[in-house]
């Protein structure tokens, strides 16, 4: 008996030290955002709008938004294989037009080259990783939104989807 109360014990002690260290283990095992839009791109053969990063279910997956044409596309990346995991045509519905206006579906297509060299160059980056990115109107002029951490912690950048320069966020 007292080695049965030893064994909860220990596992009731244990255990949320594991769930903390699952949580907070470092992600270095999955796949860049990069490689998870080169996947996609495979898939769809289409322009990025929105990529992110989260849990599905016991998963670690990357969502991203495709467009191709008029059409928009959600693929989804398991981030640790790389393997396109589902791929749907979005309905543009009226409250999806409202989301991707027409000047984002052209500057989607239109920076497919930019936005890759751009990445490549912020994951060139010793343990910078891409969490999210999204295609988005600023000051007049069409610019990714990214979300990433890194060293320093999290953090936001800007990539002009013309030039494709880095900038901050401020």
């Amino acid at each position: 008996m007292p080695h049965k109360f030893t064994a909860i014990a220990t596992t009731l002690f244990l255990a949320p030290a594991a769930l903390f260290a699952q949580e907070t283990a470092p992600q270095t095992d999955r796949i860049s955002m990069s490689q998870a839009i080169k996947a996609a791109q495979a898939s769809i053969d289409g322009g990025v709008l929105e990529a992110e990063i989260e849990t599905e279910g016991d998963a670690l997956v990357y969502e991203i938004d495709l467009v191709r044409g008029e059409a928009v596309y959600e693929i989804t990346v398991n981030a640790t294989t790389g393997e396109v995991l589902s791929q749907s045509e979005e309905q543009l519905t009226s409250f999806l037009s409202g989301l991707f206006k027409e000047d984002e579906l052209r500057a989607a297509g239109d920076s497919r080259a930019v936005l890759m060299k751009a990445l490549a160059e912020i994951e060139g980056q010793d343990g910078t990783q891409v969490e999210e990115l999204s295609l988005d109107d600023e000051d007049d002029r069409m610019v990714y939104e990214v979300e990433l951490t890194d060293a320093s912690g999290e953090r936001e950048l800007l990539i002009d989807a013309s030039t494709g320069e880095i900038t901050n966020d401020d």
